[in-house]
């Protein structure tokens, strides 16, 4: 019963939203600044920018919730509670209390300095310092423009890159990747490097990278490069401090008193230099492996917050560190991604950096499997998901062969210590590399095995049986890099090789326990008279009538019968469809045999016979966080798309939703529909290639209209004859192609 509310649930909400709302899911767990307010903390990470609430709650802020990028490395808050955060790209948001956000783009513009991005921002009576990779840009808060930009320091290199800066009354400090520098604010050209002291060497020794300045007591401190706080005397740099335990990074000041980090710990510094830590070591096996600090601030109350690389944490006294963090995927790592029978998306992370597990997203809420929150994974480099009936998960791991997960949890393992013959990698035969997998028609899983020492294909029946298979002819070792399975269950295996390069298609005649009736058929990827590529097959898809659509890179191939699949055609070569040329990264098909196409320009959506391209997205035009596509997924429930990137994840809300089989109730909306002001009435619940008729209650026909294909159709409200309809009621009559069924609907159109 839970899983049928949960469907009904995601079905519900996608048939609500509007159709074509964005959101973007990302993970903001790399904390790399964090601000104190009078309600909490603001944080800077790489998947956004989130404000946790002194109650426990989150307010997460992407670029579809005013941020013009995603990438935040630095945030302040000035007096009047406007918060600043600089991203990567140089590109500045700022939040006011009473109008949101605002964007500030001139950094980001300046193409001609090279490195742009933002690394520390302070603020200063109604000023924001925004120190960048080329120096020190002021940007006044109340006149929303920038003022000076400094780029030299005294005898600092031109264009240092700031890393910190530190007020103390009048005088500004600066810590640079070469050294140290000090100006005073009552000196109006600080334009002029010669009214800035700094310091690159001291007793002999070269400063190098300053991580932090601060003055403390009257005494200026700097963190070198080499782990030591030191302090200026007024004549000479001498340490101070040495390091407790990892790399200093931070200071601050409470009610008098010194606070360092250090990417291990947190630490009160005494008069005498005396080092207390306050709180765990982050190396305890306590805590997940690379947790890291990054930043500290402290607020009015005394509060102690600190951003990491695990999110966010308050410092209290006695306890272990708590991290917190908004809702969202273990990471923006996306390889793969798939549908459970109950609706829910799953994504594999893939094994960048070691991987970052599993994540499952239920339309609501993001839950995370990973070695870290679930003792039962052995691995984090998970590279594949598939759906079995009864809520069964199976998963390619990187080195561990693959695994099921049971609905309750639980988890069983398949490697050569229980499978006879599982292949590992050619230098290592207990290390099996599972690229991908799938299940075919009569319930077979396959698997895909990279660098196998024996093996490239193995197949698990319902039974519990493992074959496995190879081209014989073909040596092991071969890279893999995916594969669909056809209408009739061949194997089609994209492989990037010396050795050869192109598909292998693999045919058990559907009894993988049989060999003799085996047979391979391969297609080189660059046969001018068959896939004409370059050099790569990079994605395959069979679509809704069981055509096989290959990626290349240099366009889109089709099979029409892959029962034939020597018989490859060119795809898309008219001027309603030219992508030709186009490097193809993913292929996803909609429940109404649309084609997405990913591809390093974006997304494109060709029809269902690829002749015209419906829609093309990017950057420029939407809020997708990157060109370049990682994958790609249709949700046959609810038609949203989920297109991943290597920055995260963005949804689309479309109409191409899998369709009733029968009719049932419509739901309209809105209603009542204001013309001119409501974009279209939403009408759903239609069957496959419904029929639209509007009519008045006397019965006359207002308008006929095609729909999408799917469950959900439009009427923007005009008559036959173009003209906005009158006030009044009208029936939405909704008919099957061939008159066999039909259903009824009101809607009220009201003319302001």
């Amino acid at each position: 019963m839970k899983r049928v509310v949960l469907l009904l649930l995601l079905i519900t909400s996608a048939a609500t939203a509007q159709v074509g709302t964005w959101h973007t899911y990302t993970d903001m767990k790399l904390v790399r600044d964090v601000v104190a307010g009078d309600d909490g903390y603001w944080a800077a990470t790489s998947g956004g920018v989130f404000h946790a609430h002194a109650d426990g709650s989150f307010d997460r802020y992407t670029n579809v919730d005013g941020l013009s990028v995603i990438d935040y490395t630095a945030i302040a808050m000035d007096a009047g509670g406007s918060v600043i955060a600089g991203s990567s790209t140089g590109m500045i948001n700022v939040y006011t209390p009473t109008g949101g956000w605002y964007e500030v783009s001139d950094i980001t513009r300046a193409e001609e300095i090279p490195a742009r991005g933002v690394t520390t921002i302070r603020t200063h009576e109604g000023k924001a310092y925004i120190g960048t990779e080329f120096g020190l840009a002021v940007y006044d808060l109340e006149r929303r423009e920038f003022g000076d930009t400094y780029q030299k320091f005294g005898s600092l290199p031109l264009r240092s890159r700031v890393n910190a800066v530190h007020f103390d009354g009048t005088k500004i400090w600066v810590a640079t990747a070469a050294g140290v520098a000090v100006g005073d604010l009552t000196n109006i050209n600080l334009k002029d490097p010669a009214n800035w002291t700094s310091w690159d060497t001291e007793n002999g020794e070269a400063f190098g990278n300053v991580q932090d300045v601060f003055v403390y007591e009257g005494n200026p401190l700097a963190i070198l490069e080499n782990n030591v706080i030191t302090r200026y005397n007024g004549s000479a740099w001498l340490p101070w401090v040495g390091s407790p335990g990892g790399t200093i990074l931070r200071m601050a000041e409470h009610a008098g008193v010194l606070y360092m980090i250090t990417d291990l710990g947190l630490y009160e510094v005494d008069r005498s230099s005396a080092v207390l830590q306050l709180g765990d070591m982050l190396n305890l096996p306590l805590y997940p492996q690379g947790t890291r600090f990054m930043d500290i601030d402290i607020a009015k109350d005394g509060t102690i917050g600190l951003g990491s690389t695990f999110g966010m944490t308050l410092y209290a006294p006695g306890t272990p560190w708590t991290f917190r963090k908004p809702d969202g995927p273990n990471s923006n790592f996306f390889r793969a991604l798939s549908v459970d029978s109950d609706g829910v998306l799953w994504a594999a992370s893939g094994i960048t950096d070691g991987g970052r597990g599993a994540y499952a997203f239920d339309g609501v809420e993001w839950v995370n499997h990973t070695v870290a929150l679930d003792p039962r994974i052995r691995t984090d480099g998970i590279t594949d998901a598939a759906p079995e009936s009864g809520g069964v998960m199976w998963f390619a791991t990187w080195g561990n062969g693959v695994f099921s997960r049971q609905p309750d949890g639980e988890t069983t393992y398949y490697d050569g210590s229980n499978v006879p013959g599982f292949p590992g990698i050619t230098d290592n035969a207990n290390f099996p590399a599972v690229r991908a997998l799938q299940f075919d028609s009569r319930g077979n899983l396959w698997t895909l095995h990279y660098l196998s020492n024996a093996r490239m294909l193995g197949c698990r029946t319902p039974q519990g049986q493992w074959y496995f298979f190879s081209d014989p002819s073909l040596p092991n070792g071969m890279i893999v890099t995916d594969f669909a399975i056809d209408q009739f269950d061949q194997v089609w295996v994209m492989v990037d090789d010396p050795a050869f390069r192109g598909i292998l298609i693999f045919n058990a005649n559907r009894t993988p326990a049989q060999t003799s009736d085996d047979s391979w058929t391969r297609l080189r990827a660059n046969d001018e008279n068959g896939i004409n590529a370059d050099e790569d097959v990079t994605s395959l898809a069979v679509d809704v009538l069981g055509d096989m659509w290959i990626g290349t890179d240099r366009g889109l191939r089709t099979v029409f019968n892959p029962g034939q699949p020597d018989r490859v055609s060119k795809t898309c070569f008219n001027t309603r469809c030219n992508i030709e040329g186009q490097y193809i990264t993913s292929i996803a098909v909609d429940p109404v045999n649309n084609k997405w196409l990913g591809t390093k320009e974006g997304v494109f959506v060709l029809s269902a016979d690829g002749s015209d391209i419906l829609a093309h997205y990017d950057t420029d035009n939407s809020p997708l966080l990157d060109d370049e596509i990682e994958t790609l997924l249709i949700h046959p429930g609810t038609g949203v798309a989920y297109i991943a990137t290597k920055r995260g994840l963005s949804s689309l809300v479309t109409a191409f939703v899998q369709p009733e089989t029968t009719f049932g109730t419509l739901t309209v909306g809105p209603n009542p529909f204001r013309p001119g002001k409501d974009e279209h009435v939403m009408i759903d619940g239609l069957v496959e290639a419904s029929i639209i008729k509007i009519l008045s209650v006397s019965g006359d026909l207002v308008a006929e209209i095609a729909t999408p294909g799917g469950r959900i159709g439009f009427w923007d409200g005009r008559t036959s004859k173009g003209d906005f309809a009158p006030s009044g009621i009208y029936f939405i009559v909704a008919a099957a192609p061939n008159g066999s069924q039909s259903a009824v609907a009101k809607v009220a159109v009201v003319r302001e």
